[in-house]
Order: structure tokens, then sequence, then C-alpha cells
């Protein structure tokens, strides 16, 4: 790289020398002493190898050379402020990108108006949908910024905090077949004596004692293919209502012993305590604007 033959502080004060036509002046605008300002106008004459300024004349007078350097100064000046301000901006800048795990508990719904809210304020959002488990583990990387799962169910641990943002409702699904020869509501010991399948790998224990009922269970955590094995009566699964706002094929929600309404489920972000303000902004604004 060649050598740079000025600083930005000549080249400031060079500008505003020539604006106001007086080193004492622009001292005053510069909030420099005049023997700074003067000793940068000098120092920049000696490395460019010429005069900038005609100092027999009073008010001073810009040479030849001067005169053309002082268009491209001031062009210098406009671009490094530009500079200057994406370079404070960067961190925000940066932040225009935000990472958030869920899981098949979270209504679809729920997460198109999310992706539309932050749309409107430039944030793009990159959606995982991953296990509770993995999210915590990602989360204390700092692989990922927010979670939205169902409450924990236990004493808050020092590594996240959360806020409730709604409920949703679970229901026991199958073919409309599968308990032909049962009676209805189905009991419990009725449904744990069949195939149980389960949308999830790690089941939270505060979980899996809400959505566990069989001792026989099968994991499939791809949420369509589940819901085609319910159709196939291959088992009955304790789902979401949300899964099922359009009928799928056969499957049908069934009544059982836990009555009408099923079990509620309490929904909640999660992240990092050590969150910066302006995560823990956009964490206010999905609790206050887009609830479940």
């Amino acid at each position: 790289m060649s050598t740079v033959h000025f600083t930005l502080a000549q080249i400031e004060a060079f500008a505003c020398v020539c604006e106001t036509g007086n080193i004492s002046f622009a001292s005053q605008k510069l909030q420099k002493s005049r023997t700074t300002v003067s000793e940068l106008i000098d120092s920049l004459e000696i490395n460019l190898g010429y005069s900038l300024f005609d100092r027999s004349k009073r008010p001073i007078k810009l040479t030849t050379e001067g005169q053309q350097l002082y268009t491209k100064a001031r062009l210098f000046l406009h671009e490094a402020n530009l500079f200057d301000q994406l370079a404070m901006q960067m961190p925000t800048r940066l932040k225009q990108t935000l990472t958030i795990c869920y899981d098949c508990f979270i209504p679809l719904l729920f997460m198109e108006q999310l992706i539309d809210y932050f749309e409107q304020r430039h944030i793009k959002l990159n959606l995982l949908n991953v296990e509770r488990c993995q999210a915590e583990r990602m989360l204390l990387e700092e692989v990922v910024d927010i979670g939205i799962y169902p409450a924990a169910n236990r004493i808050i641990s020092a590594d996240f905090k959360w806020y409730a943002i709604g409920m949703i409702e679970l229901g026991i699904y199958a073919h409309k077949d599968f308990f032909i020869n049962s009676k209805s509501p189905l009991s419990l010991s009725t449904l744990a004596s069949f195939n149980q399948l389960i949308p999830l790998i790690e089941v939270p224990n505060h979980l899996k004692k809400i959505i566990q009922i069989s001792d026989a269970v099968q994991h499939i955590t791809n949420i369509e293919l589940l819901k085609e094995q319910l159709n196939q009566k291959r088992g009955w699964s304790f789902l979401p209502t949300h899964l099922f706002e359009q009928p799928y094929k056969e499957v049908r929600r069934l009544t059982t012993e836990l009555g009408d309404k099923g079990v509620m489920l309490c929904m909640v972000v999660i992240w990092k305590p050590t969150a910066n303000e302006e995560l823990t902004q956009i964490i206010r604004d999905i609790v206050n604007c887009v609830m479940l």
C-alpha cells in the first residue's frame, strides 16, 4: 500500500480554514487552539511538498494547488463522515438477523405472525425447528438468540430468563376406529395399553409427565409422518390441537376421561440473562405484540 501523506485532522483543518478564511476562526469552529490548527496546516504542506495558502495576503488566500485540493478535501470529509456513521451503526446492523428456536408445540400461525411483525421492522428471522433440550444448549453457546417452548414447570435456572406468551391445548388423536373395541370416554389405562406416538426425541421430564401415558412409545419427529402413522392405525398421540385445525384423513380427536378440554400448556419465551438491551427490547416486542 502506498504512503498516505495526510491525516484526517489535517484535511479537516485545511477545509475549515478555507471556509472561514482565517486560522483563528477555524480554531474556534474546530474547538482547537490556534497553534494546533496552524501546525496541522504547516505539516500538511510539508508532507505534500507545496503551499496551500498564500500567507502574504490578508485574509489568506488559497494557492492554485490549494483551490484544486479543497473540492477533493470536502468530498473526502463527506465520505469520512459516512464511513463513521456506518461504523457506529454496524453493531445494530449485525443484529438485523435474529435466530429463534421452536418446536411443534408452537402454532404455525403464531410463527407466521412473528415473521410478518419483524419483517415490518426490517429484521430477518432464522427459524430453527429443534427440541427444547437442544435449544437450551444452543442458547448457552450463543448460537441462537431466543427459544419459544412449553414452560418447564421447574425452578428457573440461572442460565435462562423466561416470559409466558400464552397457552395451547393438547388433545388425544388417533384413527377414528383405532379404539373401536374400547368404551368411550377412553380411560388412561386403555391409552396406556396401546402404542403412543411422541413428536419429540428428548422429552423433558416435566413434559413427559404430561404427555406420556403409555410405556410403549414410538418417537416420530416429523409431524406429517406422525399424522400418517395415526391414519394407518399404528398408534395414538397426545398433540397440540392447532395441528389439526384442518382435519387429517381419518384421524380424529377422541374423548377421554381427561375431559373435553384436554390439557392446557403454557408457552414461554426463553433467553440468556446476559442478552444486550437490543435483544431484550425484541423480546418485549414479542411478549407485548405477538401473543399466542
